[in-house]
């Protein structure tokens, strides 16, 4: 097989896909990653629950991680993936960059997609002034860090119902914000959250407001001139992938949450495809997320062991 044939391509450099680059490269697999966009968690202002490094912040915890898979040998290149196919029994092609003479093609035997997710964020004034620090999207990161304080959960219909009675892990000062839009909400949901007087208001949201220089949420700013006083808030607007790389390949999905369909090996429904990562139907935490890359790495180095090196 060609030197110019990685034995592995990783699409995404976040805790998931860092995490299975430093295996392989521990592997002396030849591996090449693609680093390109901000991480998910880009504005959290420390990442929570990752043993031995609670409370590093995303973008040390990333430049660590790349230092790590390159002090192995692994390459990392900067580069928006724009294609990805199968070209043989065991080769794919990945392409990086814009269709023309800026485009460049690479190919693997391979591949491991840890592209993540993209968080649906409200559209309101003082947002990113206060996103990660006391505004956040995930409870499992989060929660502990609002325990006992008012909180807001800004979202619509029966999962956000949902959302924010599991919130009463930490706290039972809790209001639901529809922002105009209930969803499919029922009475009985309504009935639930008023048992542990949980307020629901249909307001829609003008701004949020705070200190800035400390980056605290304050209250919540309607549109009709009310303002509700709070300390954090949590959004349950939806993700999406954020990338349709997995599409491209005919990778299935899972029924129940739409994301990417692995089995216990992290590999997808396309035969030398594995997954990891936010894109898989698992908790959404750094820690999980590079749990999974290590498993893919593992299971894919296997992979690539000739038989005669087996036990037969």
């Amino acid at each position: 097989m060609s030197e110019q044939i990685f034995d592995c391509i990783v699409i995404g450099a976040g805790p998931a896909g860092l995490s299975a680059s430093l295996f392989l490269a521990r592997y002396r697999r030849r591996v090449l990653t693609f680093h390109h966009n901000s991480p998910r968690n880009l504005y959290s202002h420390g990442v929570h629950g990752f043993l031995g490094h609670h409370g590093i912040m995303p973008a040390e915890l990333l430049a660590r991680g790349r230092d790590e898979v390159t002090q192995h040998g692994g390459l990392i290149m900067e580069g928006c993936v724009t294609r990805v196919e199968r070209v043989g029994d065991e080769l794919f092609r990945v392409t990086a960059g814009e269709e023309g003479a800026a485009a460049h093609a690479f190919e693997a035997r391979r591949l491991i997609l840890a592209t993540g997710l993209r968080d649906l964020t409200p559209d309101c004034p003082g947002f990113r002034d206060f996103y990660g620090a006391s505004v956040f999207h995930c409870p499992d990161c989060d929660g502990f860090e609002v325990t006992g304080k008012r909180v807001v959960v800004l979202g619509r219909g029966r999962e956000t119902v949902g959302f924010t009675l599991g919130l009463l892990t930490w706290t039972d000062q809790l209001t639901l914000v529809t922002n105009g839009d209930a969803g499919d909400m029922t009475e009985d949901d309504r009935a639930q959250l008023a048992r542990f007087k949980i307020a629901v208001t249909e307001q829609s949201i003008a701004s949020l407001e705070g200190e800035k220089e400390t980056c605290s949420l304050r209250r919540i700013c309607f549109e009709d001139g009310e303002a509700l006083e709070c300390d954090a808030l949590f959004f349950n607007l939806g993700v999406e992938p954020a990338s349709e790389l997995h599409s491209m390949l005919g990778c299935k999905l899972d029924e129940e949450c739409g994301l990417v369909r692995v089995d216990e090996e992290q590999q997808t429904s396309v035969r030398g495809v594995y997954a990891a990562g936010d894109l898989t139907p698992r908790s959404q935490l750094a820690v999980v997320a590079a749990a999974e890359g290590a498993m893919a790495a593992i299971h894919l180095h296997k992979s690539l062991i000739p038989d005669e090196r087996k036990i037969s």
